[in-house]
């Protein structure tokens, strides 16, 4: 492969965009406690998949994407998957960032299929600017994205986050 192809292969820049985007999602809004951590690490993988559709178009976030679910789903049939914000112990590693990356990932695709991309992104823009500085829970985003879509979220985070 020419390095002129590794530039523009959307596999090759995941990790920078990853770290970068935690700028936003882990440093100027972050999780009260670890309870939440998918805040930062589900937000952050998904604003990865996002970001790959915005330069690389929508094969390029579903191929991220398809990573998230591989990784949940592999934990899945090891017979482990927790709500988002699940306050027990993790058995490994691997199962955390399944459940808290990639299912975080996967959820907010949810969201943003759900409630649309209008919607969701101004959800998600409020919610940014409104804790800009300080730590949240998976509630204050849970009312964010109900103040942005005037709907009643409660049934999808309670079957996603909350268990």
């Amino acid at each position: 492969m020419s390095l002129a192809t590794k530039e523009n292969d959307p596999a090759q820049d995941w990790v920078i965009i990853h770290e970068l985007t935690h700028g936003w999602w882990g440093n100027l809004v972050t999780c009260a406690t670890l309870q939440d951590f998918w805040l930062n690490e589900g937000i952050t993988t998904f604003m990865t998949a996002a970001w790959k559709e915005h330069r690389y178009g929508r094969a390029a976030y579903v191929a991220e994407l398809d990573i998230a679910r591989a990784r949940l789903e592999k934990a899945r049939a090891k017979g482990y998957d927790k709500p988002l914000a699940w306050s027990g112990s993790y058995p490994s590693l691997g199962a955390r960032r399944a459940v808290q990356y990639s299912k975080g990932a996967l959820f907010m695709d949810y969201l943003r299929t759900t409630l649309g991309d209008t919607v969701f992104w101004a959800g998600l823009r409020s919610y940014t600017r409104a804790h800009a500085g300080g730590t949240v829970t998976s509630i204050d985003f849970e009312r964010a994205m109900e103040d942005a879509s005037g709907r009643d979220l409660q049934r999808i985070f309670k079957d996603w986050v909350f268990g």
